[in-house]
């Protein structure tokens, strides 16, 4: 769930958080908070308490369009974050730009060194897949696998990925 910097910097935000999990009956390792750089510079003393309830209350929180803004590093160690995500900037080129190649690496490798999951965002070619695949990414999104869809769709969509499956592991 992608969360806007002035939401996230809502005194009560991870105590809603928590109250709807609870009301719906979601086990909160099932949600994943994906706030931007941004929201973490807009008020950090309010993002680090935050971040601290959603945590103990077992919430994950990704780290979106990591790469892009100015967050320091020391949030990376001092903050409980569960997931880095490789903005799309980066990943889209990755092949023809080795700059960006670079970055992508480096970022996969800090993450995991910091025992973070890493997901690329954007990826559009089985090339760049396969460079992410090799490289150790975690987590590919992107419309190479599915462009966003309603969630009543997501049982046929599922289906047709173990049909797909199934039929090459034949």
């Amino acid at each position: 769930m992608n969360v806007s910097a002035r939401n996230f910097s809502r005194p009560d935000f991870a105590d809603r958080v928590v109250r709807i999990l609870q009301t719906v009956d979601v086990p909160p390792n099932r949600l994943t908070i994906e706030i931007t750089e941004t929201a973490l510079l807009t008020d950090p003393v309010r993002a680090a308490i935050a971040l601290s309830q959603l945590d103990a209350f077992g919430v994950q929180v990704s780290l979106d369009d990591f790469g892009t803004g100015q967050t320091s590093l020391q949030y990376l160690t001092s903050l409980p974050i569960d997931e880095l995500k490789i903005d799309m900037g980066f990943v889209t080129d990755m092949l023809e730009n080795p700059s960006h190649a670079a970055i992508v690496r480096a970022i996969i490798d800090l993450g995991h060194n910091l025992g973070l999951r890493v997901v690329a965002e954007g990826i559009e070619t089985r090339d760049v897949f396969r460079a992410l695949h090799e490289s150790g990414c975690d987590v590919a999104q992107g419309y190479l696998l599915s462009r966003p869809m309603p969630a009543g769709d997501l049982p046929r969509f599922f289906a047709a990925v173990a049909d797909i499956s199934l039929s090459r592991a034949r």
